[in-house]
């Protein structure tokens, strides 16, 4: 891949410390049409919120918060057994209005994106199945980076997981739903409930 350019035009004060070694990255949409807006919100001292990274539909990417301090973009979240997800992820978003527009994500942002994931990857040796969703550690109030992102071709490049059986055409029997919770449990997924099986 070639070489990765990163702007710095942009900054947020909206992080702190990190408490923890950063071993996640936790993927975002900003919910916005365009840079402006997201900035306007990932920097903004109202809602305390913000990023180390934002990829915008163009492809170019900015910093926003240094990557030793704890930016502030998982909120309320949980990965195996493992809390404050802020102090061990970094943090991408990328600039994409959300499931209302029913829109794939723009081929330069995403070759951007699996640049700027080789190299965290690399650098600070995260595991594959260690980048995730939003959705993946806050399923109960989440859903981005949407059904719109392209896990299969972050898959393909050893990012992240992806299964083909989507379930949409069978109806599985308690066994089945069962043990497919198990194995969600069991790869990392918090909140889930096994109390009504046997």
């Amino acid at each position: 891949m070639s070489q990765l350019n990163i702007s710095h035009n942009f900054k947020s004060e909206n992080f702190d410390l990190r408490k923890e070694k950063v071993s996640l990255i936790i993927i975002h949409y900003t919910e916005t049409k365009n840079l402006k807006k997201a900035i306007e919100l990932l920097t903004e001292d109202k809602r305390k919120v913000s990023c180390h990274y934002v990829i915008d539909l163009d492809g170019m990417i900015y910093n926003l918060v240094h990557i030793s301090k704890r930016a502030w973009h998982a909120g309320v979240s949980k990965w195996k057994n493992l809390e404050d997800i802020n102090s061990r992820s970094i943090g991408i978003e990328i600039v994409y209005q959300g499931e209302h527009n029913q829109s794939n994500y723009p081929e330069t942002q995403i070759d951007s994106l699996l640049k700027l994931l080789e190299y965290l990857k690399k650098n600070f040796e995260i595991p594959f199945q260690n980048i995730l969703g939003h959705s993946d550690i806050a399923p109960l109030r989440k859903i981005d980076p949407g059904i719109y992102f392209p896990w299969r071709k972050l898959s393909e490049n050893s990012f992240g997981l992806w299964t083909e059986d989507r379930f949409e055409d069978k109806k599985l029997n308690n066994n089945e739903y069962k043990s497919l919770l198990e194995y969600l449990i069991y790869i990392g997924y918090p909140y889930i409930c096994l109390k009504n099986f046997g």
